[in-house]
């Protein structure tokens, strides 16, 4: 049997049609498909362990949805395999995967995610994490009039740029510590993609258990808003005056005023600092 999660929340409100899309796509392979919101799921080991062994549970969404649902599972161990169904506005997840599968299995994937605390809070996430101009993006287009799509975040980007001030960060990476004094932000990375297919840490991969900090600092508005572009192809780093990448396992970021952290593009303010590490290494 599939059983298809999905969050009714999401794809602007305008989820429950395309559900019954894929119930019908998978329906038409010869499976037996039921659907559960996974806002009415309160208890998910219980709701798991109603679940036949041989079962596949799909999940119908984009990188919002998979987050919520990783934070909820991830400390259970369940005998069915965890499924993909590519939706939603994001995908960053997927695309990082490299697959044009339409049903991919996430299982594996999962198991071992990075950790960021902050404010006594802690949570676990699929892509990166990022305090700074990154972060107070996510909040205007969260907060945004327009339906999330890479137009929308591009535009806001522009805005960002436009109203945020560098600020003085205390970066930690593995036991190292120095200063910045004009970061942009800094963003810490379990895989290459953020906001909708930007490339911001080329190099990073969830094959392994490296974290890659990209500290974006010292550079002229005007200087950035010109390479922010490339950022979707990887090549922002190669500017190397303006751009550090640093890999790691245990990140610590403390800035000397209140901003906007983003994790997986949810927006948490004010933060004053986060510390991020790779959970394989310390569980």
């Amino acid at each position: 049997m599939d059983i298809v999660l999905y969050n009714p929340l999401s794809r602007n409100g305008k989820n429950e049609k395309f559900i019954q899309k894929v119930v019908q796509s998978l329906e038409k392979k010869g499976q037996t498909v039921v659907s559960y919101s996974i806002l009415a799921i309160d208890d998910v080991d219980s709701f798991v362990s109603g679940c036949n062994d041989d079962d596949r549970i799909i999940i119908v969404g984009g990188d919002g949805t998979i987050n919520h649902l990783a934070n909820r599972i991830y400390k259970l161990k369940f005998p069915q395999q965890l499924y993909m169904y590519q939706a939603g506005t994001g995908n960053d997840f997927i695309r990082s995967l490299k697959t044009k599968e339409k049903v991919v299995l996430i299982k594996p994937y999962i198991e071992s995610l990075p950790n960021v605390q902050f404010q006594q809070k802690a949570r676990y996430f699929l892509n990166g994490t990022g305090a700074g101009l990154d972060g107070f993006i996510g909040h205007l287009v969260n907060h945004s009039k327009y339906k999330k799509n890479k137009l929308n975040y591009f535009r806001h980007a522009f805005e960002g740029f436009a109203k945020f001030q560098p600020i003085a960060a205390e970066i930690t990476v593995d036991g190292k510590t120095w200063k910045e004094h004009k970061v942009w932000f800094v963003s810490v990375m379990n895989s290459a993609y953020y906001g909708g297919g930007m490339k911001i840490a080329p190099n990073a991969s969830r094959e392994n258990d490296d974290l890659h900090v990209v500290v974006v600092k010292d550079i002229p508005k005007w200087k950035l808003i010109l390479i922010f572009p490339t950022i979707y192809f990887g090549w922002h780093i190669k500017f190397k005056k303006y751009i550090d990448v640093i890999v790691g396992k245990d990140v610590r970021i403390t800035f000397d005023q209140p901003t906007y952290l983003q994790i997986d593009g949810d927006v948490e303010y004010p933060v004053e600092s986060f510390s991020v590490k790779n959970q394989s290494e310390h569980e």
